[in-house]
């Protein structure tokens, strides 16, 4: 027969089926939907057999779900070396693992599974939403450890989530002195990350359409906090990739490795003037598993791994698979390669494929005869933009000869039909012209002083090189739609039916509301808080640490690490004073303690179940030469300590079991 205490309490089942809930609901997204439902029919059917409806699954009925699990995770997935497919492989085995849980040990391990699954999804996000999920499925794990533990009862209680509670209050001041001391270390072991991983974000070539498609999409780019004024919006133009590699259909970034078109050297000052005074921001970006970042144009940063290209982007040496912080300078008056191209660069940047778009090739030609100067060719060109296009979130479909069709048919796009199909006008006028792909904008804090800029806010622009003036920026789309320069497309588009259509639940789509608008502001300086002071506290580590202590040193750490332990120890000690001082014996039970113990040296022990009374008439009885004392002692204790009306006399009491002394008297008879 098994031991009760094997046997797994209402209580404690009702908690570990909690956990795996709420396991479960953190991992929605990255879960395949069979493998969802199969975790909400191991809950069913455990609680079902809890209640005596169904029986444990027969070993057959086992087997046969390990199978479909396996059969599901290899049509699912095309390799089980991978995050996701171990984590869905995780999930299935703890349902199943479910459905022949008998004992407390079973529940303990499926609670430990518990705590190393909530884990894994700090590897997929670091949000501060993340994080309170996190919390608050540790939370639940760890009260079905505490409910697992205790003594078996067929009433659910709340005692365990308050246990749990209070563990978490006490670890936090430690917990607070490990993040502010341990240095930030990589990771020592890689993950397999999908390659193709979708993120929404601009891509690395460009075509028609590539950028409306971000419309749909809240999610958010990147923030920049500046040190001073933030420049208006219609000068925020966050370069990112520049496309000089043309097709015919698509642009592509130019391998800028090859010899003759190497990267900047030193301090990337060779070829750029930089006017004026630089303005200083960080950007805090998020991962894209890609390798460029954004920033102002002609940008400057120290930052290490960071280079600076030809053509004023900014590389990183690695991919961004994590949120990354750089401090930038950035000179938005400037000239970039002014006197002289590169050749072979002038040569890839005028290049135009043969046969590609013939309408607008035989009028580029004939616009560069009749306007042989080039802004006022650009002008030109941009005045037809301003008088026939239309500006639209949903354009119609373009061919072969895309920028024929555009310019000379449809006429309604968005800003990378603009952008590249000017590009290639101009190179068919004999003018070097690239596309820029990057954000415009973005949204600007009104108390603080950081824009955040989202995917929607992705934009294209031209750049046409003038001998004496260099590469300067045309943006086609600004002649077609000027608003769209000075105004978010947050509010531009918010009416539009495209516009989120990919985030049906964006709290943007409600932000003409004032208390809706107020949430979005708020959110967004929490989210830009927790992404400084948190998950980039590695780079202000040592200023925080030196405002904390003063001098940072071994001596000053172990002193905080001291304290961090005491404060942390110090509601324990609390608790186990009071529950001492509410434990303490009574003083007065403690002196008739002190008499009886001197009768039974005496050779009169108290018998058990004996009333203090009847042990004092018995003593009376057989030892007369006491009765007197015994008696009044009796009495005494009797009347203080169960009558409230009587006159509390303890030092009075005290002195007679003092003076009591029943081997004297028993001796003298």
């Amino acid at each position: 027969m098994k031991r009760p205490d094997w046997q797994l309490s209402r209580n404690g089942l009702f908690w570990v089926l909690l956990a795996f809930s709420a396991v479960v609901v953190l991992h929605l997204e990255h879960l395949p939907p069979w493998v969802t439902a199969l975790a909400g029919l191991c809950v069913l059917w455990r609680i079902l057999e809890y209640r005596g409806v169904v029986p444990f699954p027969p070993w057959p009925l086992k087997a046969a779900l390990v199978a479909g699990c396996m059969v599901g995770l290899t049509l699912v997935y095309p390799s089980l070396l991978g995050l996701e497919p171990m984590l869905s492989m995780l999930v299935a085995g703890f349902g199943l693992k479910l459905l022949e849980m008998h004992h407390k040990r079973d529940a303990v391990v499926l609670v430990y599974l518990a705590f190393f699954a909530t884990a894994v999804d700090c590897v997929f996000s670091v949000e501060i939403t993340t994080f309170i999920l996190v919390l608050l499925t540790f939370m639940i794990a760890t009260t079905a450890l505490i409910s697992i533990n205790q003594s078996n009862t067929r009433s659910f209680s709340m005692r365990p989530l308050m246990i749990a509670l209070r563990i978490l209050a006490t670890a936090l001041p430690l917990m607070l002195a490990l993040f502010l001391v341990v240095p930030r270390l990589g990771a020592l072991w890689s993950i397999p990350m999908p390659k193709n991983q979708a993120r929404t974000g601009v891509g690395d070539t460009l075509s028609p359409g590539g950028i409306s498609q971000l419309v749909g999409s809240d999610e958010l780019a990147f923030r920049a906090r500046f040190d001073g004024e933030i420049p208006g919006r219609e000068r925020l133009y966050w370069r990112g990739l520049v496309f000089s590699q043309f097709d015919g259909r698509e642009w592509k970034q130019a391998d800028f490795l090859r010899p003759g078109l190497s990267i900047f050297r030193g301090r990337g000052d060779e070829n750029v003037e930089r006017l004026g005074d630089a303005i200083r921001y960080t950007v805090t970006m998020e991962p894209t598993n890609r390798h460029w970042l954004f920033a102002l144009a002609t940008p400057a940063t120290l930052e290490r791994g960071i280079r600076l290209m030809r053509d004023s982007r900014l590389v990183s040496a690695n991919e961004i698979s994590l949120r990354r912080s750089y401090n930038v300078r950035s000179w938005l008056d400037y000239r970039l390669e002014p006197e002289e191209l590169d050749p072979r660069s002038a040569e890839l940047e005028r290049f135009i494929p043969t046969g590609s778009n013939p309408e607008t090739t035989r009028v580029a030609r004939e616009w560069a005869q009749e306007t042989p100067d080039a802004e006022n060719l650009i002008m030109r060109v941009l005045q037809l933009y301003n008088q026939s296009f239309i500006y639209t979130l949903e354009p119609p479909l373009l061919g072969e000869q895309a920028v024929d069709e555009f310019l000379w048919g449809t006429r309604r796009g968005f800003c990378e039909h603009f952008a590249s199909s000017f590009a290639f006008f101009m190179r068919a006028a004999g003018y070097p012209a690239r596309v820029v792909v990057g954000y415009l904008g973005g949204e600007i804090h009104p108390t603080e002083n950081f824009v955040t800029v989202r995917q929607y806010d992705a934009h294209a622009w031209a750049e046409v090189w003038i001998r004496g003036r260099g590469w300067i920026r045309v943006d086609p789309t600004a002649a077609v739609a000027p608003e769209r320069v000075e105004m978010s497309l947050a509010d531009l588009f918010s009416n539009e039916e495209g516009f989120l259509a990919g985030s049906p639940l964006s709290l943007l789509r409600f932000r003409d509301f004032g208390l809706v608008n107020w949430i979005i502001l708020q959110r967004d300086y929490l989210d830009y808080a927790w992404a400084t002071w948190v998950l980039g506290y590695d780079r202000r580590q040592l200023e925080v640490l030196e405002r904390l202590l003063g001098q940072v040193n071994a001596f000053r750490l172990g002193l905080l690490f001291m304290v961090a332990a005491g404060i942390s120890l110090l509601p324990y000690l609390v608790i186990r004073l009071m529950h001492r001082r509410r434990n303490r014996p009574d003083p007065r039970d403690a002196l008739i303690s002190q008499f009886c113990a001197k009768m039974a040296r005496a050779g009169l022990p108290r018998r058990t179940g004996e009333g203090v009374l009847g042990y004092a008439r018995r003593i009376s009885e057989e030892e007369p030469r006491v009765e007197h004392e015994a008696m009044e002692i009796a009495r005494s204790y009797v009347s203080q300590r169960y009558d409230e009306r009587a006159p509390q006399r303890l030092d009075e009491l005290r002195k007679m079991v003092r003076r009591f002394n029943p081997t004297t008297v028993k001796s003298a008879g």
